[in-house]
């Protein structure tokens, strides 16, 4: 019961990361309010686990997002932990090379990726404030750390996972003295549903096969177990780092 007693938000919660966290963080004793623009995603993520709460929350509208998570804290009774696992690629959108990416493309990714975790932030740094302090955990990427060259294309993508990065480090340096901890985690590919395109590509799973020494693919529990390390009080004394979950895709540039 590593979170017993703490009160959590996971965005992204509807499946892949953000659902495998929510069911561990719940099954360590936390409170979670598990939230996501689908649902029937939601409803799934729920039903395997009664002890979850939910809230459709839409990362990148600002209005409805402050209005869904004010009623997610208001359940909770504050916040402890946010979990930033909203996010999505921008492929169908046009993302790509710098020189091809289209602008609605750029415009979209931006929106979810990289101000949809800052909407969030800015929600609950000021209900963590209240409470004494807390751990916000999102989500880059480790193409963020190291981009790729071949196989790899989104521009637009790998760019708001930088983002990611910088804005976790600004709000872990400012927020530090005030109780405020903010790590970022950076997946390699993971088997999720968002992955499922790049996992048909052969030319891609070959770059992996090389690239990473433990495996093409990890799982979803491999990031949640990550997310639960940073929540808990055993990282009582880290912010502002990026774990690389990656399969060893950083460690071999």
């Amino acid at each position: 019961m590593r979170l017993n007693g703490k009160r959590a938000v996971v965005t992204g919660a509807a499946s892949g990361i953000g659902r495998e966290i929510s069911w561990l963080f719940a099954a360590e004793g936390a409170e979670v309010v598990a939230a996501d623009i689908d649902e029937a995603g939601l409803d799934e993520t729920r039903a395997r686990c009664e002890k979850i709460d939910s809230v459709v929350l839409d990362v990148g509208a600002t209005e409805s997002l402050k209005t869904a998570f004010e009623s997610a804290c208001s359940r909770l009774g504050g916040l402890d932990v946010l979990v930033c696992a909203a996010g999505v690629v921008g492929s169908k959108y046009g993302d790509g090379p710098a020189g091809e990416c289209s602008e609605e493309a750029w415009d979209h990714v931006m929106n979810v990726n990289l101000k949809g975790v800052w909407r969030c932030c800015r929600h609950a740094i000021p209900v963590m404030l209240n409470g004494g302090g807390g751990s916000i955990i999102t989500f880059s990427s480790v193409t963020a750390l190291q981009p790729p060259t071949e196989w790899f294309r989104s521009h637009a993508y790998m760019t708001s996972k930088g983002g990611v990065i910088t804005l976790t480090r600004c709000i872990a340096a400012y927020y530090g003295g005030q109780g405020i901890r903010a790590n970022a985690i950076a997946p390699g590919m993971i088997d999720t549903p968002m992955s499922k395109r790049m996992q048909g590509v052969p030319e891609i799973m070959a770059y992996l096969e090389e690239r990473q020494p433990l495996g093409k693919l990890g799982a979803p529990a491999d990031p949640a177990s990550a997310a639960l390390f940073l929540a808990s009080d055993e990282s009582k004394f880290i912010t502002g780092i990026v774990l690389p979950v990656d399969g060893g895709w950083s460690g071999h540039g």
